[in-house]
């Protein structure tokens, strides 16, 4: 059946679904899930896009027989270095951000431990980007540091003013396909702090160890966020080259891919 399939935001064969409702470590569970969708719909396909290598490489494992496109999903032209001037009520704080569901399998809860232990606790200002079921859990657990964090929802633009004065970006997450949003932050010059899931993507985005922490591992995150925070001049220099190495992810790019796997698969066709 010489049929491409594109693969926008792959979850169904992924665990990053069952760790939403606490069966991520059941291999069992999750190998069935992916043997169901190989026989029953992709292995009907000659072509498949990955927004990751991770995802490419599942797949793989589990015996799809398709050939697989490594193609972000990427991210708008406008996503760019810009960094920017506190706003008067932040001037005297160190602006951590994280982007995401507040959901269990995006761990905000280690970021928000760690930020406790860290010798800068008592400046740290964490901002969780985002909505979602353990909002609760999170405001409650943020009672105890020096400053409360902010959780909300922010617009594109809103965003984008909050990355451009905050001074890291963490991303705890156990399950991500991709992560959208952490290349977004490097793309505007923020040097990231990575969980090392090997059910995440996103750790692909690192350029160095000093961008990565053992998924789970509080102390270690703690060690990271001040290990950059220690190291103010290497920080900026590293900046330069995040915001560079995102460029790799703009869509542009993203789309000049798809058109050739487009081609191969037309060509195929006339064959």
């Amino acid at each position: 059946m010489n049929i491409l399939v594109v693969i926008d935001q792959y979850d169904g064969a992924n665990n990053g679904t069952t760790i939403t409702i606490g069966l991520g470590k059941k291999t069992k569970v999750n190998d069935q899930i992916y043997y169901l969708f190989r026989d029953k719909f992709f292995n009907r396909f000659n072509h498949i896009h990955c927004p990751s290598k991770l995802i490419a490489d599942e797949l793989s494992k589990h015996g799809y027989t398709a050939k697989l496109h490594v193609i972000s999903n990427g991210i708008e032209p406008d996503w760019v270095y810009n960094r920017a001037e506190k706003p008067e009520e932040l001037k005297d704080k160190i602006v951590i951000t994280m982007v995401g569901r507040l959901s269990a399998e995006k761990r905000q809860d280690l970021l928000i431990e760690a930020s406790k232990k860290s010798k800068y606790s008592n400046k740290i200002q964490l901002v969780f980007a985002g909505n979602g079921p353990m909002k609760k859990q999170y405001t409650k657990m943020g009672e105890k540091l020096a400053n409360k964090p902010i959780m909300d929802f922010f617009k594109k633009e809103d965003l984008k003013k909050l990355l451009s004065y905050t001074d890291l970006y963490v991303h705890t997450s156990d399950a991500e396909i991709e992560a959208i949003s952490c290349i977004e932050a490097i793309a505007t010059g923020l040097v990231p702090v990575i969980a090392k899931s090997t059910q995440s993507a996103t750790k692909q985005f690192a350029l160095d160890e000093r961008s990565l922490f053992e998924a789970g591992n509080t102390e270690e995150l703690k060690n990271k966020i001040d290990y950059w925070l220690d190291n103010a001049e290497e920080k900026q220099k590293m900046e330069k080259e995040y915001a560079k190495f995102a460029e790799n992810f703009k869509i542009e790019n993203s789309i000049h891919k798809m058109e050739e796997m487009f081609k191969e698969e037309i060509a195929e066709r006339k064959a």
